[in-house]
């Protein structure tokens, strides 16, 4: 599971950063694209490799192939030439340095260049033999600062058309908010579970939150499992009689330790399936401690998008994720309770 390990890893360090609100325009871009700007020629040589093995390896748990990243290639003299480009969210630069200014090497990585919630990161070179070694160094940083705009930017998009009806209702039953976009609906809402469900052409998102009494379990992936099989069979059935969801293990989940929006949380990445239909998809599920009422919070976000790319839809639904925002607290460094 490397590619779960490198995001993962980089967010717990990445994730505590705070933002300012912003004074620029937006930035522009699709999901989980970056913009390299370079010239052709060391885009398609093993510099541009290293950036595509790294940024464009397989996204897991999607049960088909999607990078991480998307990445363009812009060459310098049309970034020059057009301000649209230098609004692009994610954005890395490889400079060429003159050989007679002697060693001049090195990385920066800049925020709010040119647009808000935008990431630079640029590298300036004499040699191309030593990229290879300061990118390998940098490039779990950059992937971080990456992945944490883009759901700093579904968090804001979202806000622009947020179900207020949903918002009051986690407020008042849990004590939290969660950034849903008009689309969601309420199917269930039980004291301690509440499912929201967004039905598209194409795809189905859901998310589903319950609370319940913490263990000294509660933190180990058995039991996670176990209480997300147990809700899950109780409130997502499927189409035929007596079908409901449940976690694949055929190609077992996989947890790590988060900082989940400044709290100490259990991130699982897996596959659900139907017993009894033919359904299944992608999940992710958060579990931590409210210390206001003691109890354990679960998160879990799936999808169901047959056929059809997933990646993106998932960026969405980790980006309300962590859009949490408890009334009269404040978020501190994360910390394991």
């Amino acid at each position: 599971m490397k590619q779960l390990g490198i995001v993962v890893a980089t967010l717990f360090f990445v994730g505590s950063c705070t933002y300012e609100r912003p004074t620029k325009s937006g930035s522009n871009g699709k999901t989980c694209e970056i913009m390299v700007v370079a010239e052709k020629a060391d885009f398609q040589s093993a510099m541009g490799d290293s950036l595509k093995a790294f940024f464009m390896q397989s996204q897991m748990w999607l049960n088909q192939f999607e990078p991480l990243f998307t990445l363009v290639n812009i060459t310098p003299t049309a970034f020059n030439q057009s301000e649209m480009f230098k609004h692009m969210r994610n954005m890395i630069i490889l400079q060429r340095s003159s050989e007679n200014t002697g060693d001049s090497t090195h990385f920066t990585i800049r925020r709010d260049v040119w647009s808000s919630n935008q990431v630079v990161a640029e590298f300036t070179i004499t040699d191309k033999n030593k990229f290879f070694p300061l990118f390998k160094e940098k490039q779990k940083l950059i992937m971080g600062a990456f992945y944490t705009a883009e759901r700093i930017r579904m968090k804001r998009v979202f806000k622009s058309t947020e179900n207020v009806k949903i918002s009051e209702l986690l407020m008042k039953k849990f004590g939290f908010r969660l950034t849903c976009p008009d689309g969601f609906r309420i199917t269930v809402n039980k004291p301690e579970v509440v499912a929201l469900n967004l039905e598209a052409k194409d795809y189905g998102q859901n998310i589903l939150i319950s609370t319940y009494p913490y263990t000294a379990e509660s933190f180990k992936q058995s039991d996670i499992l176990k209480h997300r099989n147990t809700i899950a069979q109780k409130y997502v059935q499927g189409s035929i009689d007596s079908s409901y969801m449940t976690t694949e293990t055929l190609l077992p989940p996989e947890s790590r330790e988060v900082n989940f929006a400044g709290m100490y949380a259990i991130e699982t990445r897996g596959l659900w399936k139907l017993v009894g239909d033919f359904m299944g998809g992608p999940f992710q599920n958060y579990v931590f401690l409210n210390k206001e009422t003691g109890n354990i919070v679960m998160i879990d976000v799936f999808l169901y998008s047959p056929r059809k790319p997933k990646r993106d839809l998932m960026m969405q639904l980790e980006g309300i994720a962590y859009s949490i925002d408890f009334a009269k607290r404040e978020i501190t460094k994360a910390t394991k309770p």
